[in-house]
């Protein structure tokens, strides 16, 4: 958020100089990621080491940076490719920009909606799995051991999420833009 604010006068640069200034920034992230995680100079509490298991596992292990709290690793490796990717976003246009634009306008009702519905669809894959509910109504999110999904089904409910979500995420957005009360400008 603060780097948001930050950046703000960036923003308002023409589309053209916008661009090149935020690739620039996406580009020098990634490379300080590079040295910095390379050399192990600072920045992690976890350092990365070769792995036995050959190069996918040592490339795993280089990349596994603390998330929480956010370590400067793990900042400058996404922040790095978003800004990146930000540097191209102008040129999307139709209905893919508007439908991100429009979930970019709405980030906090997401993020609060998505808790509730991804508890709700894993207490539900628990009950589907054979276990039973109450298994799954943990203060810390502990779930029993034989519980979950592969990869590609983390994937899946992530689809799944953003999809069900979208109707939501529209009315808000609907809402934020027809009225003017103070409150809306937190969703």
């Amino acid at each position: 958020m603060l780097l948001g604010f930050g950046l703000a006068e960036v923003f308002e640069l023409p589309q053209e100089r916008r661009s090149v200034v935020i690739l620039r920034i996406g580009m020098a992230l990634i490379v300080s990621f590079l040295l910095l995680r390379f050399f192990d100079i600072y920045g992690d509490p976890n350092p990365w080491q070769f792995q036995p298991g050959g190069m996918k596992a040592t490339v795993i292990d280089f990349l596994n940076t603390t998330k929480y709290p956010p370590s400067l690793m793990f900042l400058t490796m996404t922040l790095g490719p978003a800004a990146v990717l930000s540097a191209f976003a102008d040129r999307i246009s139709g209905r893919v920009k508007d439908t991100l634009v429009m979930f970019g306008r709405v980030p906090f009702a997401f993020y609060i909606a998505h808790f509730f519905l991804l508890h709700t669809l894993s207490v539900l894959l628990g009950v589907i799995q054979g276990f039973d509910a109450r298994q799954m109504m943990t203060v810390f999110f502990y779930y029993p051991k034989g519980y979950g999904v592969g990869l590609p089904g983390v994937f899946a409910v992530w689809m799944l999420v953003v999809i069900v979500l979208y109707p939501f995420c529209r009315w808000v957005a609907a809402v934020k833009s027809r009225r003017r009360d103070w409150w809306l400008s937190y969703l």
